[in-house]
């Protein structure tokens, strides 16, 4: 019997949108509770920092069921599975008892398009600074990690063989650092810091250190994953991104949808970052321009990349619907995700091991204008 292809998985955030990664999960998760993967890690910052906690948290719930050794594995995922499901049902159940208008109006929009709509509208001209305060999934955090994480951080402080190594991300707003967490470091407080909001307001307090959203660092963190990878002798990294690289049209109009498609850049712009790190050094590799490492250190090798997106769709959803969690769209979101795994993953798997199947090459060249350095006019 084929042994299972080691991976490392890392997640986006991005609100309410996060969902689309939830239908990822749940369907790779299928190929690993079959036997085809073995996950050794997974990162993530926002809600991709949540939907990464809650698979290692089912991970770890499903390593201390009873059953045949042989079937550890499977019952590992598919708690895993049972965990992200249950942390996006009570996010919608809270959101919608919770009042949240952005719920109302993507019930009865075409398209989930909530941009024009009077919620949208309200929510320009709403400056109070209780409402930022509690804007998006970060408001329901509370309820989530009461009734579907309560074990955090205990659960992970106890090493299980076969669960991944966990690792989320917040921003140290004082010292510009982004700061991780690992394991058992995954706390409450931690998971509210990767998903905090900016705001005059608001901010999250872990010891003397006050945090926002680990997306402006590293949405979502690859390096980890990389020393991860090292550790476990694999090279296999898939990225599930839920923030569109491109978007067409005129610039955003409102103040909100100017300041949420900053974000996006930014937090697109630390994961491309990242990704030229990873790739200048394949390349490096490649080239046989890297020495081994000292004793005792793991040797470096090629990693491959893979990306598992849908940006022309999540673009088509604008800004709004990103605090929307109302259930039916959080479930479009995970058949999105079905689909785009469905289309992607035979591409994905028929490389593992081998190269990269997303082509880092061109994205990079493109968005970090690197041709520029060698095509100087004379």
């Amino acid at each position: 019997m084929a042994q299972p292809k080691k991976i490392a998985l890392a997640l986006q955030g991005g609100g309410a949108h996060g969902a689309f990664t939830w239908g990822v999960l749940e369907a790779l998760l299928e190929e690993a509770a079959a036997g085809g993967i073995d996950i050794v890690g997974v990162s993530g910052a926002s809600t991709g920092g949540l939907n990464a906690t809650a698979l290692a948290y089912g991970y770890h719930e499903g390593a201390g069921q009873p059953g045949p050794a042989t079937a550890r594995s499977r019952r590992m995922a598919e708690a895993a599975r049972t965990k992200v499901r249950e942390v996006w049902e009570t996010v919608a159940r809270a959101a919608f008892w919770g009042g949240n208008p952005f719920v109302a109006a993507i019930g009865v929009t075409p398209g989930w398009n909530i941009d024009e709509s009077a919620a949208a509208r309200w929510a320009d001209v709403a400056t109070s600074p209780v409402t930022a305060a509690e804007a998006g999934i970060g408001g329901y955090l509370t309820a989530v990690l009461r009734e579907v994480l309560p074990e955090i951080p205990a659960i992970f402080a106890l090493p299980q063989a076969g669960t991944p190594m966990l690792i989320v991300a917040a921003t140290d707003v004082n010292e510009c650092r982004r700061q991780i967490f690992v394991d058992g470091a995954v706390s409450p407080d931690a998971i509210k810091a990767s998903t905090c909001t900016p705001s005059p307001l608001h901010s999250v307090t872990i010891g003397k250190t006050w945090y926002w959203d680990g997306g402006y660092m590293g949405n979502p963190p690859l390096t980890p994953l990389v020393e991860r990878l090292r550790e476990v002798d694999a090279e296999d990294l898939v990225i599930v991104t839920v923030n569109p690289l491109h978007r067409e049209g005129p610039p955003p109009k409102s103040a909100r949808q100017v300041l949420d498609r900053l974000n996006e850049i930014t937090f697109n712009s630390s994961l491309v970052h990242e990704v030229n790190s990873i790739e200048t050094i394949n390349r490096l590799i490649d080239a046989g321009m890297i020495k081994e490492p000292p004793a005792g250190q793991h040797p470096f090798r090629r990693i491959n990349l893979h990306r598992i997106h849908a940006d022309e769709e999540m673009a088509a959803l604008g800004i709004y619907s990103k605090d929307a969690p109302a259930w039916d769209f959080l479930v479009y979101l995970r058949d999105l995700g079905h689909e785009a795994f469905r289309r992607m993953w035979p591409g994905i798997k028929g490389n593992l091991g081998k190269s990269s199947s997303w082509d880092t090459k061109v994205v990079c060249d493109q968005i970090l204008a690197r041709t520029a350095i060698t095509t100087r006019e004379r």
